[in-house]
């Protein structure tokens, strides 16, 4: 059984405390996760978390942004998967962010399970303007197409389930044998429609055993969400 888990954590930098990554730990150990897929992790947290991660034998691949870390520090975010599994291969993708001023990224990790191999992506798409969420869309499609690991794909999106442009990734991804998790739950805490904006996507290879929304962390304006897979 893998568990995984995308979160959303909130870019809070100018708030920070060590509470927020002692509550991450406590998350990734309560559940057993074995592969946690974050977004908007920044420098401060990034560098707590890296400390503690590492007693506990995990490790964070994946990288910024922007190269220059310090002059962008505020907005320069990374897509981390954090996991104690074997990793074979990581890389961090650019995706299309224009009319946005905000870049984009896609990380994605090789996994050897015994002798099982499959591929991880994390991503976190534009929240501002539909046409660079199409081109986002688009972009990480392409990566995939290519990729011929079962594949677990997790991110916020910023696209609820009702979207025209999401339902077109979907089919898209069927094609390919790679299936939505629906949680009929909203993600993001303050959204006024029970619709989730962060997604788990699955090749035809992973059974679905559970998935669940965690309601219990107070760190982010995002609920985790926990999915369990048979591989």
């Amino acid at each position: 059984m893998i568990t995984i888990s995308t979160f959303n954590i909130q870019n809070d930098i100018q708030s920070y405390s060590l509470e927020k990554t002692s509550m991450i730990l406590d998350y990734l150990k309560k559940y057993h996760i074995d592969i946690l897929n974050l977004q908007e992790v920044y420098s401060k947290l990034d560098i707590d978390l890296k400390k503690e991660l590492k007693i506990l034998s995990y490790c964070s691949y994946g990288r910024y942004r922007f190269f220059l870390r310090r002059i962008f520090n505020r907005i320069n975010e990374k897509t981390p998967i954090i996991t104690k599994e074997k990793v074979l291969f990581n890389k961090t993708y650019s995706l299309p962010f224009l009319p946005s001023f905000l870049k984009r990224v896609m990380t994605k990790v090789v996994i050897q399970d015994g002798n099982k191999i499959f591929s991880v992506y994390n991503t976190h798409l534009d929240f501002q303007h539909e046409v660079t969420k199409k081109r986002q869309l688009k972009k990480v499609l392409k990566i995939i197409q290519k990729d011929t690991n079962p594949i677990i794909l997790t991110g916020d999106f910023n696209l609820k389930t009702n979207k025209e442009i999401f339902l077109d990734f979907v089919e898209e991804l069927k094609k390919i044998g790679i299936q939505h998790v629906d949680i009929h739950e909203r993600t993001f805490k303050t959204s006024r429609y029970h619709r989730a904006i962060d997604h788990v996507f699955v090749s035809r290879e992973f059974h679905v055993l559970h998935k669940e929304l965690i309601t219990d962390i107070p760190i982010s304006d995002h609920y985790p969400v926990l999915v369990q897979l048979d591989f």
